[in-house]
């Protein structure tokens, strides 16, 4: 997918260096709605792109695809809306992320006055065709490809949890070089994939549950809480108020749809959240408490022992 305007090439401002990536091939470029950082990186089996628009005023980017193409579209700072040919508007938000499907042809990206950023990561078929094994909404868009649909396509959003908005970061700021670098690409995008396939196949999960009126609080409950767990702040009291329920529907419901309580379903997850940090991040049992949300780090430290089998120094 290429800008089908070609921007005039300006100088990088300093305050956007802390955002060029090592190992991307790096343009800085002007256009009437103000300015785009396009960054790189071309290879056999996938292709990644970061975007950061600087738009003085609303305005537009036409993009051209030769040919049908399926790209990860990771929005770090949104919202940024895509109008895919043959399909429509696909509005992501800061934090959401979705496979699209762009037929040949000419696409837009509609920007409000602001300053957003998003990465794409095309892949090479092969790694389409191992997601679409497991994924039937996968194999859907996987066949418009095939099959060089003229209806564009999007899966369902969803949101980045921290380990996904940490593998972003890794890529962001790798520096390795050679095939170190590629190694470090693969491992990292076939890390991505795994997290998105366990997203979307929770997410299909709750979505054949019976209908209820309930069903998209428990959805939306779920979502938050695996993004960011804090045992302090997830409380039944804080999601009864948010979604307008009382207290005992919201327990009675969550219970029998999810077969725990919520209090169980956030400590699974600030404990799940604070075994991936104290193993990939190095932190103290002190600093991961305070991310977790526990003010008592004494009470922290039972659960993580107990959650982590007694192996918590």
């Amino acid at each position: 997918m290429e800008i089908l305007l070609k921007g005039t090439r300006t100088e990088i401002p300093l305050r956007l260096i802390p955002y060029v990536a090592n190992w991307a091939t790096v343009s800085y470029l002007q256009y009437d709605f103000g300015h785009l950082l396009l960054q790189r990186f071309l290879h056999k089996y996938y292709r990644i792109c970061i975007y950061r628009f600087i738009a003085d005023r609303s305005g537009s980017l036409r993009l051209q695809c030769e040919q049908g193409t399926i790209l990860l579209q990771l929005i770090t700072e949104g919202p940024i809306k895509n109008i895919i040919q043959g399909y429509g508007h696909v509005l992501l938000q800061s934090g959401q992320y979705a496979f699209c499907y762009f037929p040949a042809g000419t696409h837009e990206i509609q920007l409000d006055a602001g300053e957003y950023e998003s990465m794409y990561i095309t892949l090479h078929t092969s790694l389409l065709e191992e997601l679409a094994e497991s994924l039937e909404d996968m194999r859907a868009i996987l066949s418009c490809l095939h099959t060089a649909s003229s209806q564009g396509a999007c899966l369902t959003p969803l949101e980045m949890d921290y380990r996904m908005q940490d593998i972003i970061s890794d890529i962001r700021r790798c520096r390795e070089t050679g095939g170190n670098l590629l190694v470090e690409f693969s491992t990292s995008i076939r890390n991505l994939l795994n997290l998105y396939r366990k997203a979307l196949q929770a997410a299909d999960q709750l979505r054949k549950l019976q209908a209820s009126v309930y069903t998209a609080a428990v959805i939306s409950i779920q979502e938050e809480v695996a993004k960011n767990p804090s045992i302090q702040q997830h409380t039944l009291a804080y999601f009864a108020r948010k979604h307008n329920m009382s207290q005992s529907t919201l327990k009675r419901y969550f219970k029998a749809v999810c077969k725990k309580t919520l209090h169980r379903y956030v400590w699974e997850e600030c404990m799940k959240k604070a075994v991936w940090m104290r193993y990939s991040q190095q932190l103290s049992l002190d600093e991961i408490a305070d991310e977790v949300g526990y003010a008592d780090k004494s009470g922290f430290l039972k659960s993580f022992k107990k959650y982590a089998g007694g192996n918590g120094d």
